[in-house]
């Protein structure tokens, strides 16, 4: 097809400012994914995880270099606690996205304190723990040594192996269960004749505790007979 030269020149000079202007458009811009997000993420995570556990936290995280320029992921980031044991001291976190593929790492370390149970008196050896005997405290981390009773009601009734000083903290190593059956005190015997349960009175001859051995005197026949404890103050006669 021929055009006149004055439309041909028009044509040429239109293509020529088409081109100028794509050229001079700049380029679309790349996302990256946010850090503070990244960060967030893991701060709520470690915030859930210590709860009620730890007393008056600080968390202090290793933030990534701002430098750092991810994609921005096209899906929800993967959390990954690598210390889910942990609930307080050094910690890491892994951050993943699948789409673009990306994996970061985030340490952590948490402070606090932590509720233990202490002495208020000294206690005997081999003595039942009363709820008098005990307190809850709150100290640094650092001071609590593992093993360490945190729960009340974990040491209530038990009994302790060895004598404790007034304002000790209590350890798991120093309790031992406590007695179900005391030396020369009442229990009830029980035994079965066929399908029939047969329950009687007698004196115990020894402390026993939770399923031991325990002998046992009949009071109705005045027999010393074996039995094992199966509750407070009660000992079955195989």
């Amino acid at each position: 097809m021929n055009y006149p030269i004055p439309k041909i020149i028009t044509l040429l000079l239109s293509a020529c400012m088409t081109l100028n202007i794509q050229a001079q458009e700049p380029p679309a811009s790349t996302s990256h994914q946010s850090l503070d997000e990244i960060h967030n993420l893991v701060s709520e995570d470690i915030k859930q995880k210590i709860g009620q556990q730890i007393f008056e936290p600080t968390i202090k995280l290793r933030k990534l270099s701002s430098t750092l320029e991810l994609p921005q992921c096209q899906q929800p980031l993967e959390l990954n606690d690598r210390s889910p044991d942990e609930t307080i001291g050094r910690m890491t976190y892994s951050v993943s996205c699948h789409q673009p593929n990306w994996r970061v790492f985030v340490p952590a370390v948490v402070d606090g304190k932590q509720a233990v149970i202490m002495t208020t008196q000294g206690i005997l050896k081999q003595a039942v723990i009363k709820s008098e005997d005990l307190k809850r405290v709150l100290l640094p981390y650092k001071q609590v040594r593992r093993g360490s009773v945190i729960n009340l009601d974990t040491a209530i009734g038990m009994r302790t192996k060895k004598s404790i000083s007034a304002n000790s903290i209590l350890r798991i190593k120093d309790l031992q269960p406590p007695y179900w059956v005391f030396k020369k005190q009442q229990v009830t015997l029980i035994t079965k004749v066929g399908s029939i349960q047969v329950k009687t009175k007698g004196i115990a001859l020894q402390n026993a505790v939770e399923r031991q051995q325990v002998p046992v005197r009949n009071s109705n026949s005045d027999r010393v007979v074996k039995g094992i404890v199966i509750a407070p103050n009660t000992v079955y006669i195989p």
